[in-house]
């Protein structure tokens, strides 16, 4: 491989979970991001449409649909419709996740880079965005490879949160604990790493600072939410 033209993006992928630091410096000179972040999300959307029987199934459980039907509306036309809209809100989750959860972490970014007077355009820290979520993306995946050996019933119970470990599936703790994910943790701190090659920071631990406080006030709204 032309070493002028850098690492390929399915290895700059990979390097991200076994190197970030070298990963994100290569990133930051060359942020070309479409060919991984359509690659996630292609990935993301496999392994949703593998679960979206069930899913579509699950919609249905509980639901009475004859007290809701109308002469407009047969029982069945609202199930049809309901499975329907399960499907597409899966589907929709699943494409654009990468590319909005990039683009948020992208202006925070771009926030934190302009209070501290650093220059980080804005197109280097998207791509970091896109190959920040790559562990989201193996969260997703795990998750639903899991719900593909689980009962229908019990699909909306599987997660890799410490919400498995609430004693109620309600509450503050419940809902706090659901904002508590290893690979979300994992693409904050790919973040901060990216953020700091970005900026030219000797150490990331701004960066990831900045990035866990904000994740801890939306994780402590969610659970006041819930309560």
């Amino acid at each position: 491989m032309d070493e002028e033209k850098g690492k390929s993006w399915a290895a700059l992928i990979l390097e991200v979970f076994t190197s970030p630091g070298k990963a994100f410096k290569e990133i930051a000179e060359r942020p070309r991001f479409w060919a991984a972040g359509i690659t996630l999300t292609i990935i993301n959307l496999v392994f949703t449409l593998l679960t979206l029987p069930k899913w579509r199934e699950h919609s249905l459980i509980g639901v009475d649909f004859t007290e809701y039907a109308t002469e407009q509306m047969s029982a069945e036309a609202l199930e049809a419709l309901t499975q329907t809209t399960t499907s597409v809100g899966l589907i929709l989750a699943a494409v654009l996740s990468p590319w909005v959860m990039s683009l948020i972490v992208a202006l925070l970014l771009k926030i934190f880079a302009a209070v501290r007077a650093k220059e980080a355009p804005f197109g280097s820290l998207y791509a970091v965005g896109i190959y920040g979520y790559a562990p989201m993306v193996l969260g997703a995946v795990i998750t639903n490879i899991l719900i593909m050996f689980t009962a229908v019933e019990n699909i909306a119970k599987v997660n890799l949160t410490l919400a498995v470990f609430a004693p109620n599936q309600s509450g503050f703790l419940y809902s706090f604990l659901s904002a508590c994910s290893p690979f979300t943790w994992w693409s904050l701190i790919l973040y901060g790493i990216g953020a700091a090659a970005v900026m030219k920071d000797k150490q990331p631990n701004g960066a990831i600072i900045f990035l866990f406080v904000l994740w801890l006030i939306y994780a402590l709204i969610l659970g006041a939410l819930g309560n």
